[in-house]
Order: structure tokens, then sequence, then C-alpha cells
């Protein structure tokens, strides 16, 4: 059983993020379930832990991080499984939108690296071209 400190736990707030990302399209396509998995073990979290969080992950509360580099990382991660089943949809834009304002990213920002995504729509995006697009 899960206590509610857990529900505030950063790594599983995390993988609650990109299981709700991946949820956002309304399925969730294998090669997003295959990244969700490898997060999971990334962040040390169980098989069991990683079955209630995808079944509850609206029940976790994400708590941005304080420093810039790490909520850098966490949108560039968001980014990563918007794309993973290659398409783009609406509800992950918004998605992206809404997490990018949690994150303190401004909107330009965060519609340039959406638009880089849709461009490179079946490449991969690196960490240094979206942190350039953040920092710049």
């Amino acid at each position: 059983m899960i206590s509610i400190n857990n529900y505030f736990d950063s790594e599983k707030a995390q993988l609650a993020v990109l299981i709700k990302m991946a949820k956002a399209d309304g399925q969730v396509k294998g090669s997003e379930d295959m990244f969700l998995r490898l997060m999971a073990r990334k962040l040390n979290i169980s098989i069991s832990d990683f079955e209630e969080i995808y079944e509850n992950a609206d029940k976790y509360t994400y708590i941005p991080p304080a420093n810039q580099e790490d909520r850098f990382v966490m949108f560039y991660m968001i980014i990563q499984m918007m794309k993973m089943d290659l398409s783009v949809d609406v509800e992950e834009i918004d998605f992206c939108k809404e997490l990018g304002k949690k994150l303190e990213i401004s909107d330009e920002k965060v519609e340039a690296i959406i638009k880089v995504s849709i461009l490179k729509n079946k490449e991969v995006v690196g960490y240094d071209e979206i942190r350039e697009l953040l920092v710049g």
C-alpha cells in the first residue's frame, strides 16, 4: 500500500507526469510503454509501484524542482515522451504548454521547442538542442 507521502515523492511524481503525457492522446502505444518502464527503472521505481502509479497518475502531485537545469531536464523528458509514438497530438501539445508554465518556461520557448519537435517528427531532438532553445 502506498502512503499519502508517496503522492508527493519526487521520482514517483515525475513518472506520473510522463504517464499523463503518454495517456494525453487517449492511448498508450508500445513504444510509450517501453519508455515509461525504462524511466521507472532509471528512477528506481519497482514494478508494483509502477503499476500503481500507472493506474493512479492523477493522484500524484508534481512539484517542479527549484533548480533550473532539473526543470529543463523534466521538460526534455516530456518532449521525448510526446514524440515516442511518432505523432504529436493537440492534447500532447496542450500538456506540454501546461507543464511548461509549471516549470516556469516562457510560452515563446515552449512554442519554439514544440515547433522543432514537430519539424523533426521522426528524429530524436537532442537535449543540447532543446537546452539551447530554453536558455536562448
